[in-house]
């Protein structure tokens, strides 16, 4: 199932074991876990591990596991706590200034996955949150934002912005950074947010009434935000999608989470992080749709997007990124339509002006990636 090709954000043999350890119980966990523990220079623990060990504190102290090193994994869930509690803090009060413009906002990622699923801020690592509000709200959200102490990282929105991004981000005067989106995904569009947002719950966080989606599509934008290149190898993908699964696995449409898929031709992902989880870690996935999962029949188009999510950035996956955008927010029927529109979409999404001519921008820009890359790779043989 998985293939060298298909990139990092697949766990190693290492990281699967501490997959393992924190998600299975008993003897399983605890081998797994030995196992782990046998194969890795602690000391030099990747990111993306060191963000399940709170989870795996957790694991192994409901297994009764008693290990010096329980004290270290501990010290990682108090710090976790810690910094959650930060960000806990401003997305309450981001809440608050929203509700009191009567601006709807939408909980995305682990700032819902949290207090849905996890139900202890300690056990999973958040560096940042994220929100959706509606693209007619978009700019009012961030203007107000702004107003109360809130820096973009790039420059204000505008109106291309809307058209050919899915969100902005902003940081605090602490350094908090989150992002508004005004499409719940990427790679979603109108008639998907409006899916999305017809199916969403109420929670109460912090004492401020916010949406959150459903079980069905909280475990379809975990999949597929978590199906694709990541610097920090994106691992919770897994713990996120089994969380789901315990907490509500009886209350997911499965046919609905197909279906979305297939509507966002997204359908390649969808079987690839499924099959995984039910084949590793035997998620509640029901035998039906495990068997209509492995006889579905991607497009060549779909699989050639998932293959190059799945690789680090180059200048060859920007341009297949750059592609798929343009694909999904064009809206053309036909291919030569697509092929003319580029030249507009491209000025649309660098915000070139008018003025100035696309192919000298075009080639200054590419000139600039690749002296960037050079420097990079003189920097990591100079680390060597």
């Amino acid at each position: 199932m998985r293939s060298k090709e298909e990139g990092f954000f697949w766990p190693t043999r290492e990281q699967e074991l501490l997959l393992k350890a924190t998600l299975l119980k008993g003897e399983q966990a605890i081998v797994a876990w030995k196992s782990w523990a046998a194969a890795i220079n602690f000391d030099q623990l990747d990111t993306g591990s060191q963000r399940l060990l709170p989870l795996l504190y957790r694991n192994l102290v409901n297994n009764n596991v008693q290990h010096p090193a329980i004290n270290v994994y501990k010290g990682f869930c108090r710090m976790t706590w810690y910094k959650n509690s930060l960000i806990r803090h401003r997305i309450t009060s981001v809440l608050r200034l929203l509700d009191a413009h009567n601006i709807p906002a939408l909980l995305l990622k682990g700032a819902a996955l949290v207090p849905l699923y996890y139900k202890d801020w300690a056990l999973r690592p958040m560096n940042d949150f994220d929100l959706y509000v509606s693209k007619k709200d978009a700019f009012k959200a961030f203007n107000l934002l702004c107003q109360s102490g809130w820096k973009p990282v790039e420059s204000m929105i505008d109106e291309l912005d809307l058209l050919n991004r899915h969100s902005g981000t902003l940081i605090d005067a602490s350094g908090i950074e989150f992002d508004l989106h005004w499409q719940v995904m990427h790679q979603s569009g109108q008639d998907n947010d409006i899916s999305f947002i017809k199916s969403t719950e109420k929670m109460d966080f912090g004492g401020t009434s916010v949406s959150v989606l459903s079980h069905t599509d909280q475990l379809f934008h975990v999949l597929i935000h978590g199906a694709r290149w990541n610097e920090v190898a994106p691992l919770r993908w897994v713990p996120d999608s089994m969380m789901i699964l315990k907490a509500a696995g009886p209350l997911i449409d499965w046919k609905r989470l197909v279906n979305n898929g297939r509507a966002m031709c997204l359908i390649v992902p969808l079987i690839k992080t499924l099959l995984y989880l039910h084949e590793v870690f035997a998620a509640p996935i029901p035998e039906t749709v495990i068997y209509n999962l492995k006889h579905l029949k991607p497009s060549f188009t779909e699989r050639l997007e998932f293959l190059t999510n799945s690789k680090p950035r180059s200048i060859l996956r920007d341009t297949s990124y750059l592609w798929f955008t343009h694909v999904r927010s064009s809206g053309a029927q036909s291919r030569v339509a697509l092929v003319l529109g580029i030249p507009s979409f491209l000025r649309r999404f660098w915000k070139v002006p008018s003025e100035n001519n696309l192919a000298v921008f075009l080639i200054r820009r590419l000139a600039k990636r690749i002296q960037q890359a050079k420097e990079k790779r003189l920097i990591t043989q100079n680390n060597l």
